[in-house]
């Protein structure tokens, strides 16, 4: 009963998590603020932008498992975003290519 039941929850998770989540402009800017910052549990990657949308990937570390992380992916549309910090967005990524969304 116990395998079937943490089957069901596995499922469950990964179909819950593969679509990405839109949020408001706050918590966008929120989350992209802590790109910066050292997490132990929690990475954060600006993912780059997409028809219309800015994504960013949050991975945390797994309650159960500390050698498994759980990602989610949300975005905001650009249109929501005020210009400044619109503009502030990187356009590459570090290596000079444009941002992939899905590595």
């Amino acid at each position: 009963m116990r395998k079937i039941f943490t089957s069901i929850f596995l499922a469950f998770c990964l179909l819950a998590c593969t679509e990405p989540e839109h949020v408001t402009a706050a918590e966008f800017k929120r989350e992209y603020a802590a790109i910066e910052q050292l997490h132990t549990m929690k990475s954060v990657t600006y993912l780059g932008q997409k028809d219309g949308r800015a994504y960013i990937r949050i991975s945390k570390m797994s309650l159960y498992d500390s050698k498994k992380w759980v990602d989610s992916i949300i975005y905001v549309e650009l249109a929501e975003l005020d210009s400044a910090f619109l503009n502030a967005l990187p356009l590459e990524t570090a290596a000079g290519n444009p941002p992939s969304l899905w590595q």
